[in-house]
């Protein structure tokens, strides 16, 4: 019974089966198929190298721990939210689960795609979801943010298809959203009962609070690591980093631009979420 609950932790299944019927499966079978991106963009030896790549991991202790029910439960709980009961506002289009490759080696478990209607534009946002409250593994998550963040980088989706059909590999902001096992396993059962309103859960508060301070971190950092904020000086909200665009945005160089401009268009949605208390 054991071997069989991890298998099924693995391949995103929960201990809870209303759940995996009614929330997980149609999330999880939506995962894009790498074997579907051969010929555009990749050859099928690329394709072929990721999966083994990914099925050498997946064999790794460590790896089926980090797949434990509460673990995966927590992905699904927050693709529904966010699609489904609006957790982060009415711009969101899109919420799609990433393919094994990108959950195992860009720490990506899904990608919330927003929507400006008054310039149609496309934003995205990669979340990485975890139970663990363990410093070092949240460290661990965030310091690889930061790391590419000090290249020039965002996260990388590689298996991609964006709404106007590009396929391919993908830059995005990227944030880590915890919530403890505990009321993870709350919020499932909440999903599973029609009695019960999910949007205003109480816990959607904490992402939202948490989305927004990841995003000025990053945004804050980079301003500051390429010497366009001194230090001890941080932008506190999106009014102050819309400000400092207006002003300084030109000064910028491209990449430096490329990057705030993308955590803050995201920032933007997070923040007409959020209540005027959080703002």
């Amino acid at each position: 019974m054991a071997a069989e609950l991890d298998r099924r932790r693995v391949w995103g299944q929960t201990d809870d089966e209303n759940f995996n019927r009614e929330i997980a499966r149609p999330w999880k079978n939506s995962s894009p198929n790498p074997e579907k991106f051969i010929g555009q963009p990749y050859t099928r030896e690329v394709v072929a190298g990721d999966m083994k790549r990914v099925g050498e991991i997946k064999k790794s202790p460590d790896y089926v721990y980090e797949r434990r029910s509460e673990a995966v439960a927590l992905e699904y709980v927050l693709m529904e939210g966010i699609k489904v009961h609006g957790w982060f506002s009415d711009g969101v289009t899109s919420v799609e689960k990433t393919s094994e490759y990108d959950d195992v080696m860009n720490g990506t478990d899904f990608v919330v795609t927003f929507h400006d209607e008054d310039t149609d534009k496309f934003v995205h946002l990669a979340i990485d979801a975890t139970t663990s409250s363990d410093e070092k593994v949240l460290f661990r998550k965030t310091d690889k943010i930061f790391e590419k963040l000090g290249r020039g980088k965002m996260t990388e989706i590689k298996y991609f298809e964006d709404q106007d059909g590009n396929r391919g590999k993908a830059e995005m902001p990227r944030i880590v959203l915890e919530l403890s096992p505990e009321k993870t396993v709350a919020l499932q059962k909440l999903m599973t009962d029609p009695s019960n309103a999910v949007e205003d859960a109480r816990e959607k508060y904490e992402f939202i609070t948490s989305a927004q301070k990841q995003l000025l971190k990053s945004i804050n950092y980079v301003l500051i690591r390429e010497g366009f904020l001194g230090e001890g000086r941080e932008l506190k909200n999106f009014g102050e980093v819309l400000g400092f665009m207006a002003k300084h945005g030109e000064d910028l160089d491209e990449k430096t631009r490329g990057i705030v401009s993308s955590h803050a268009d995201v920032l933007e949605f997070i923040a007409s979420a959020a209540p005027k208390s959080l703002h």
